[in-house]
């Protein structure tokens, strides 16, 4: 045995204890799996809930945090001396957010072990690990040959040592389950406090992506550990639930976060619309009442008689002035003529 499985052997013997303890009870896999989880979730509140009240703080504290950051953007070294002093008056650590998903990655690994070793076989034979022989757990699995069947599935092995495309569905099925419910837990989240998720952005990635990572290992460990997956996320999601309604502290923070948005949405309801309506108001002014154009002034009519003639100081026309014309005057050539010749 290597020198880390001499350290966490106890740890999976903690773990298959209760797992078979579990089993002797229902006298089911699946059914002992999730009490198992259940159980774990129960242990591991304590560290939920302050992960949770600290991934608040952080977003009480983001203008502080922007204003030593703007302060010491050029020395690095007050700026992190500055930001330290302002996590320890707070009480507060910028990766407290993250504790439950990075908790995963120990109890992934204590599961795949605690699982492997109890459909552990020597030679031939099955020899479950971390067990005692006297349990109702040991002799199932040896009568069943290591094999853990439960919801139609050996929950004992991995999706892709499945073969055939109709035998391995169900496996993979379960693993969509489980990451489903990951998105879900992380949205649930972002949703309650959409602040909170945008004021730590190391929290922010890691949740993003955490779905993703475990969905790649999701494929190539035993089902039963995708089984444990499954109902430690539909904990966490109720167990979210209950403590944004129930948890002072976080009542506290969500009851300010929700007043501070109700505020910044009555400004853009009562400051935005007040404008649109002044310009919808000058837009129905000016169409109602159109602009007063100066009425075009009239042409003077042409008039081959008084074309040219100005009127004199007292009234009276002359020739090139507007006034009376002379006989002839003003008037076709051919015109003329014949006047002269009725003369």
């Amino acid at each position: 045995m290597s020198f880390l499985g001499q350290i966490l052997n106890p740890i999976f013997e903690v773990i298959a204890g209760l797992l078979a303890f579990y089993y002797g009870l229902v006298q089911n896999y699946a059914i002992a799996i999730a009490l198992l989880t259940v159980t774990v979730m129960i242990v591991l509140s304590p560290l939920t809930i302050k992960s949770t009240r600290s991934m608040l703080e952080m977003q009480r504290i983001q203008p502080e945090i922007k204003k030593i950051q703007a302060k010491y953007k050029n020395d690095k070294v007050a700026q992190q001396e500055a930001l330290s002093q302002l996590f320890k008056e707070n009480k507060v650590s910028p990766a407290g957010g993250c504790l439950p998903m990075l908790a995963q990655f120990p109890l992934l690994y204590v599961m795949y072990q605690v699982i492997r070793g109890l459909s552990n076989t020597v030679g031939s034979q099955v020899s479950p690990k971390y067990i005692s022989h006297s349990t109702s757990l040991y002799q199932s699995l040896i009568s069943s040959h290591g094999q853990m069947q439960s919801l139609g599935l050996n929950l004992s092995e991995t999706a892709t040592k499945v073969h055939g495309f109709g035998n391995a569905l169900p496996y993979y099925l379960v693993i969509a389950v489980a990451v489903v419910l990951q998105y879900l837990q992380m949205a649930q989240l972002t949703s309650k406090n959409p602040q909170a998720a945008a004021a730590n952005p190391q929290a922010q990635m890691l949740q993003k992506y955490t779905p993703i990572i475990f969905a790649v290992i999701y494929i190539s460990i035993p089902a039963g550990v995708n089984v444990y997956f499954i109902v430690s996320a539909l904990f966490r999601i109720g167990q979210q639930e209950l403590m944004y309604r129930h948890d002072p502290v976080l009542k506290k923070h969500l009851q300010a976060s929700a007043e501070a948005r109700l505020a910044g949405t009555q400004e853009i309801e009562h400051v935005k619309p007040k404008q649109g309506f002044r310009a919808l108001l000058s837009a129905f002014k000016t169409n109602a009442a159109p602009k007063q154009t100066e009425a075009p002034k009239p042409k003077p009519a042409k008039d081959f008689g008084t074309s040219g003639r100005k009127p004199n100081s007292n009234g009276t026309n002359k020739p090139g002035s507007g006034g009376q014309r002379k006989p002839g005057q003003g008037r076709p050539r051919g015109q003329e003529k014949n006047d002269k010749g009725s003369q």
